[in-house]
């Protein structure tokens, strides 16, 4: 019985113990909101950090496209941090774009000087992205 409840007392720590574990922001958030701001949304709202974490790496797409296809869209085209002539993705800021998105329908761009398009993830493709993440972490229940 003792034991049943020294390992119920351990459990509960570690739960309290990982709960309270600050989310680390990653550099680009802090680049985008300043530090003082995030030190503040750390402080009052720590998942709206995750979120933006999350939303860096997910909220997009890009693919490679030929050429010939890219010719003859409309898509408007974005400058965005290239490398070897791929987007260099762990220095892209997507935050610093300003992209609204729109509820139900992707966005897309052509990249400049680039064969490839960035599609934006609409805003409820995004949140059951989001969520199925959260769903991993055990932060939500489905």
């Amino acid at each position: 019985m003792k034991k049943l409840v020294h390992l119920n007392f351990i459990i509960v720590f570690l739960f309290i113990a990982i709960s309270h574990t600050p989310i680390k922001p990653d550099v680009r958030v802090i680049d985008y909101l300043g530090k003082e701001k995030v030190d503040f949304i750390q402080k009052k709202n720590p998942e709206l950090i995750r979120y933006y974490n999350f939303f860096l790496d997910n909220a997009y797409t890009i693919s490679t496209v030929p050429t010939d296809k890219l010719i003859n869209n409309d898509f408007p085209t974005l400058n965005l941090p290239l490398k070897n002539g791929k987007v260099d993705t762990k220095s892209l800021n997507i935050l610093k774009l300003n992209i609204q998105r729109k509820y139900d329908e992707a966005i897309y761009y052509k990249i400049k000087n680039s064969d490839e398009i960035i599609v934006f993830l609409s805003e409820k493709d995004f949140m059951v992205k989001y969520n199925k993440h959260r769903e991993e972490l055990g932060l939500i229940k489905k």
